[in-house]
């Protein structure tokens, strides 16, 4: 089976990070969906409201 090509490569993040850096956004984050489309949230990041009924054994 043949391995299929990265949905986001590290120069892409790279230079989305430079961009959102040099537009005075320090948070945010990049998001990667499956179809390959690359969604980018400026501001502080919101943590997941999803919880997995594993996580309290975890803890």
């Amino acid at each position: 089976m043949a391995n299929r090509p990265a949905l986001l490569k590290q120069s892409e993040l790279t230079r989305y990070l430079k961009a959102m850096k040099a537009a005075g956004n320090e948070g945010g984050r990049v998001e990667v969906k499956p179809d390959g489309t690359h969604v980018i949230f400026q501001g502080e990041s919101e943590t997941s409201t999803v919880t997995n009924p594993c996580d309290r054994l975890l803890k």
